[in-house]
């Protein structure tokens, strides 16, 4: 009975096949935030864990419009294409992989791509002798009312404690069913960093309107900002697809390893291996000093 015996097996791991990794924005406040970037990953047994940087790559923009037949009707004259450039808050160093619009690098915002709330936007790619496409749409702007700092607290961070507020923000969920909201902010921590990944989120939170349709919401954040902190928040309304995927990614990020359950990330992008979000993002934003 108190026997045991061991048995070796030989399990053979097979090497996953890479994919292009896009990660793609559009959104009609920021220029300078509408990119695409453009990454190969690498195989289970490649050294490092960094994707690998696509270069060369053509990538377009198209804004359009939905027909009443389901058929998209995209206006030609509107096609901008996106390049690999330099970005002065860069040092003007050329950044591989990331694709801008040209009137970036020549710091005219004013001219730069910019989305319109209602529209339909169409990425395509030819990378590596491919094709891949997707289709975002921004939806009407779900304005932010107001911001308020409270709910103060103590930090200790071991060596100091700082007094920290929270930020709640204020707006009315639309009477319509299936409205998802992401939250993005900007303060002094994170204000030299780069893109929507470099900026501060409450990446945990339901942002979907199921139980809230149609009410006045006062959603208060988590995170603790330091008193006199100016903070620059974006609120962006998405589609449900695009809440969908980065949701999926947050459950991928946060997994607890080889033997938690797995996550399928829900990708949005069409093509021959290839994983990724083209995210059309209805922002509205505010700033507010933490007091």
């Amino acid at each position: 009975m108190f026997m045991s015996c061991e048995r070796n097996f030989d399990i053979k791991l097979e090497d996953n096949v890479p994919q292009l990794i896009v990660e793609a924005y559009i959104n009609n406040e920021l220029p300078l935030y509408n990119y695409v970037i453009l990454g190969r990953s690498q195989g289970y047994y490649d050294n490092g864990f960094e994707n690998i940087p696509v270069t060369g790559a053509t990538v377009t923009i198209t804004e359009g419009t939905l027909e009443a037949n389901n058929v998209y009707n995209w206006n030609t004259a509107t096609k901008k294409r996106l390049i690999e450039g330099k970005l002065p808050q860069f040092g003007n160093a050329m950044l591989p992989g990331v694709y801008f619009d040209s009137m970036i690098s020549r710091n005219q915002l004013n001219r730069a791509l910019i989305g319109t709330p209602g529209k339909h936007y169409l990425l395509e790619i030819d990378a590596e002798g491919k094709h891949y496409s997707a289709i975002t749409q921004l939806l009407p702007v779900v304005p932010v009312d107001s911001l308020t700092s409270g709910f103060h607290y103590l930090d200790d961070d071991g060596d100091s404690t700082l007094e920290k507020a929270r930020i709640t923000v204020h707006y009315k969920d639309p009477d319509t069913i299936g409205n998802t909201i992401l939250h993005y902010w900007r303060h002094g921590y994170d204000k030299d960093n780069f893109g929507w990944g470099g900026l501060g989120s409450n990446r945990f939170i339901t942002g979907s309107d199921e139980l809230v349709n149609g009410e006045y919401i006062h959603l208060t954040h988590s995170y603790g900002f330091l008193l006199t902190d100016s903070v620059s928040y974006f609120m962006a309304g998405v589609e449900r697809k695009v809440y969908n995927f980065w949701d999926s990614f947050n459950k991928a990020r946060s997994n607890g390893g080889p033997f938690s359950t797995p996550v399928k990330l829900l990708n949005t992008i069409e093509g021959e291996n290839v994983i990724g979000c083209f995210s059309g993002f209805s922002l509205s934003v505010r700033s507010i000093v933490i007091k």
